[in-house]
């Protein structure tokens, strides 16, 4: 574990709590807002204490000892991955209720350690607006981006260069050659969020799905018939020499079958969709983290954000675009990965700050506690 533990950067104390959020809103950054709700002694946390749990898994405030804060931790980063906030009720000796589950409304994590306190922290998932960048100046593409922000999200019209000048200046109009640059800028949390639509119905399909593959990591959607979407497909690959993880992450057609004709209804076809998979909590792939500034391409396939947490089929309607790209706000690779302490059982985000070897084995620890436990007779808490 050559990786410096998230905590190294956690900081005990927030100067100014509103301040300090309305800094992460204004740099458009992912964070969770941890509250202690109750409490029952002995434990170090006090009712109204807080912490701010962002992306990568750094904290900022204080929510309890080491137990806590890791469950909290982990729970935070679940619930930043789900967009939906939840009770967590840490209890002694109690069994775990749907702990590892992103949309969970309320779960119960037993703390195992040397105290034997409870608690309860409120977490509130504060993230920025989802991007969706939505291609053509075509009728279809500018029902999509009205419909779209009446739902709240923020959208990106891009067009071609000389669409562009015609349409006017604007925060919200792209021209396609700006899009690669504008992608880079944005900060990573919000690129990581973002969806794309391209509906220039065959005036620059190409150029636009050449950058938005290159330029950002999540799959992009096309709207056009099946064998449109296999004859751009083939011209990308020998064009542009993508291979076929990169071709994978064009998906089409999008939206529910809804025998819709007009560009509204369309629209609506499309948003429909990505509402129901969003709701269900279905079709979410989890999606590396993105290195600020980086415009290159990841894998097209991405690791699970636990292994025991498998990802539920998509439904029979769904289109294969939003089966993948409904999960965009999901947990980063960092935070993905953990292991079991072998004495209290917990969940240990990795890489842990508390570790230990034996017989050529490494084991990770969610307190010094715990370690000393497992150091002292290593045979109790090892299978076999």
């Amino acid at each position: 574990m050559t990786e410096p533990h998230v905590s190294a950067r956690d900081s005990e104390s927030i100067p100014d709590v509103p301040q300090r959020l309305a800094e992460l809103a204004r740099e458009g950054s992912a964070v969770a807002v941890a509250t202690v709700i109750s409490r029952r002694a002995p434990v170090s946390a006090q009712v109204g204490d807080k912490a701010l749990i962002h992306a990568d898994g750094r904290m900022e405030g204080f929510v309890g000892g080491a137990c806590s804060r890791e469950i909290v931790r982990r729970q935070a980063l679940l619930s930043l991955q789900g967009g939906q906030a939840r009770l967590v009720v840490i209890v002694p000796g109690a069994a775990p209720q749907d702990a590892e589950h992103a949309f969970a409304e309320r779960v119960t994590v037993p703390m195992n350690c040397a105290s034997e306190g409870a608690s309860e922290v409120f977490i509130e998932p504060l993230l920025p607006p989802r991007l969706l960048v939505v291609v053509g100046h075509t009728p279809v593409a500018q029902a999509i981006a009205t419909h779209a922000r009446v739902m709240g999200d923020r959208v990106w019209r891009v067009l071609d260069d000389d669409e562009a000048g015609a349409h006017g200046e604007g925060p919200d109009v792209v021209p396609l050659s700006e899009l690669a640059d504008r992608l880079a800028g944005l900060p990573a949390a919000q690129r990581a969020r973002a969806r794309s639509v391209v509906a220039s119905q065959g005036h620059y399909d190409e150029s636009a799905l050449e950058v938005l593959l290159r330029a950002q990591p999540n799959p992009v959607g096309l709207l056009a018939s099946r064998k449109r979407a296999e004859n751009v497909r083939e011209t990308l690959r020998v064009l542009s020499s993508f291979g076929d993880a990169e071709l994978e992450r064009i998906r089409g057609p999008v939206g529910l079958d809804l025998g819709a004709r007009t560009p509204h209804e369309v629209a609506v076809s499309v948003l429909a969709e990505m509402v129901q998979l969003d709701r269900a909590g279905k079709g979410r792939v989890p999606v590396a983290a993105v290195p600020e500034g980086s415009a290159g391409t990841p894998p097209a396939e991405f690791p699970a954000a636990a292994p025991s947490t498998p990802a539920p089929p998509a439904p029979a309607t769904a289109s294969p675009l939003l089966s993948a790209v409904m999960g965009l706000d999901a947990l980063p690779v960092a935070a993905s990965r953990s292991a079991t302490d072998p004495v209290c059982g917990m969940t240990v985000t990795l890489p842990a700050k508390h570790t230990a070897e034996h017989a050529g084995q490494e084991y990770a620890f969610c307190c010094p506690h715990c370690k000393a436990r497992f150091l002292k007779e290593p045979a109790a808490y090892i299978p076999g």
